[in-house]
């Protein structure tokens, strides 16, 4: 059955909002990383070591939820061409 509009635009927002996370992630860690001294890093982390820690698992995240995007884009966009051979085929273009 194909999407409705409505769908495919929830489908994209969501698949915009978790590129934007995953560069959020990926640049929080690579801020914890340079400047570990931060104010905003010794109000979470109790030394310098916990903020390299916490800013590379941030980084690590961040890939992984970015991947986790880009493969539901991908998903998404072959369901969308499926429907279309689909429909091309049942003469309902």
């Amino acid at each position: 059955m194909p999407k409705r509009d409505s769908q495919k635009y929830y489908s994209i927002s969501v698949i915009i909002i978790a590129g934007l996370m995953s560069v959020a992630y990926i640049c929080i860690g690579i801020f914890l990383i340079i400047v570990p001294d931060s104010a905003f890093a010794q109000v979470f982390f109790p030394s310098i070591k916990w903020s390299y820690a916490w800013g590379a698992i941030l980084i690590i995240y961040g890939l992984y939820r970015g991947y986790r995007a880009i493969e539901k884009y991908k998903e998404d966009t072959e369901e969308e061409k499926e429907e279309d051979e689909y429909r091309y085929y049942d003469n309902k273009k």
